[in-house]
C-alpha cells in the first residue's frame, strides 16, 4: 500500500512539473518577438505541414532585402519608408493586425486592407502590404480605411 502511495504521488508531481513546464513554453512561444523569430524558420523547413505556408516564406524571403528579412524576424514587423511622403515610414505587422503610419517618428494613423479571400499565409499578407505601397502608394491609401490618431486614444 506505500509503495502505491508513492507511485501516485510522484505521478502527481510530474502531472504538475509537466503542466507547469507547458504553459511556460506556450508563454514563451505566444510572446511576440519570439514567434516572429521561431515561425520564420519553421516554415521554410521541408517537412512543414503546410505546403502555402512555407512557399509563401520562401517567396518573401526572396522578395525582401536581407535588411528587411532580418528586421521583420527581429521585431515582428517591417518598416517601409514612404516615396510620396518624406518622413513616413509605414510598419507592416507580420501577424495580424493594422499598418501604423509612423511620421516623425510618432504614430499618426493605422491603416485596414484587408486581402478579399481570407486565410492566406501571413508572409502573403505581409508582401502583399509591401507590394501594393511601393507600386502604388496613392491607390493604397485611398483603398484603406483610415484610423486617425485621435479614434484610438
Amino acid at each position: 500500500m506505500n509503495s502505491l502511495s508513492d507511485t501516485l504521488g510522484a505521478v502527481a508531481v510530474t502531472t504538475i512539473i509537466l503542466i507547469l513546464v507547458g504553459k511556460f513554453v506556450l508563454m514563451l512561444w505566444s510572446w511576440p518577438t519570439l514567434s516572429a523569430r521561431m515561425w520564420p524558420w519553421l516554415r521554410m523547413q521541408k517537412w512543414w505541414p503546410v505546403p502555402a505556408e512555407r512557399i509563401a516564406e520562401m517567396l518573401l524571403h526572396d522578395q525582401l532585402t536581407p535588411v528587411q528579412y532580418r528586421q521583420l524576424c527581429d521585431s515582428g514587423y517591417l518598416d517601409l519608408g514612404s516615396a510620396m511622403h518624406p518622413g513616413r515610414t509605414y510598419r507592416i505587422p507580420r501577424g495580424p493586425g493594422q499598418v501604423l503610419v509612423i511620421e516623425h517618428e510618432r504614430v499618426s494613423e493605422r491603416l485596414c486592407v484587408q486581402p478579399a479571400s481570407g486565410g492566406l499565409p501571413e508572409a502573403d499578407v505581409v508582401l502583399m502590404h509591401k507590394l501594393l505601397i511601393e507600386a502604388d502608394e496613392e491607390g493604397y491609401l485611398h483603398t484603406a480605411n483610415h484610423f486617425p490618431r485621435s479614434i484610438w486614444h
